[in-house]
């Protein structure tokens, strides 16, 4: 059976116009990743929207309609960008987002926060630029919220959870990482309303059954720990 270090790994950032669905991809970035020797990039390129660019947008990753106007549009890149992911199994820092920005590829997709938020609890927050100072990963890979650049410090931060993952005593199996990255994530305080950063064992248990039943969509992490709060008074009761 293959394990983790013999798997292609391969991560995929975008910059955009915005959020989905009426966001556009403005820049994409493939960075090669794995167990095994530093990151390589494999691709990169401005990519014309065939929209204007938000200013609020170009504010975050300074990518202005001047700079796409002669750039080649996604669809023309697509083909190139199936090419070089052959085989691979695809990773994002938010993956749903990446995901939902592109045309489907076929591939399975990590997500390297989630993959984070199980292995490390207690950092200060789990976005890629924080990660990547809290672990000490010492890189220079130029301005942030570019997508090679941030691509670049996912590489580094999924090494980094894969060598943790292993060194834990996880099975080194690729089906074994994706249950394991899928399982619910225990939310500890509640994270919004009049009860917002209160433990959830402290939050009154009418409060929880009208999250759970009134709340749409409810977060399927913060769901499973108030279902499980509950469970552990009524046993407790």
């Amino acid at each position: 059976m293959p394990s983790l270090a013999d798997e292609r790994f391969i991560v995929i950032d975008t910059e955009t116009t915005g959020l989905w669905p009426e966001g556009r991809v403005v820049e994409i970035a493939l960075v090669e990743a794995g167990l095994n020797g530093e990151p390589r990039t494999l691709f990169e390129t401005l990519v014309n929207p065939m929209c204007p660019i938000p200013p609020e947008a170009s504010a975050v990753h300074h990518i202005t309609n001047r700079d796409v106007a002669d750039k080649p549009t996604l669809y023309e890149v697509w083909p190139k960008v199936m090419e070089l992911i052959d085989g691979a199994v695809l990773v994002a820092h938010h993956a749903e987002f990446d995901r939902a920005m592109l045309p489907e590829t076929g591939h399975p997709w990590l997500c390297s926060q989630r993959f984070a938020k199980h292995l490390w609890p207690d950092a200060p927050n789990h976005k890629n630029q924080t990660l990547r100072y809290w672990l000490g990963i010492d890189i220079d890979v130029g301005l942030p919220h570019r997508a090679a650049g941030d691509a670049v410090v996912t590489a580094h931060v999924f090494q980094r959870e894969l060598a943790t993952y292993l060194a834990r005593g996880h099975e080194d199996d690729l089906a074994a990482l994706f249950d394991f990255v899928a399982s619910p994530i225990e939310v500890r305080t509640m994270p919004f309303g009049r009860h917002r950063g209160q433990p959830l064992g402290e939050v009154p248990i009418d409060y929880l059954h009208w999250v759970l039943e009134n709340v749409e969509p409810l977060d399927r992490d913060l769901e499973w720990s108030i279902r499980r709060a509950l469970r552990e008074r009524a046993e407790s009761a």
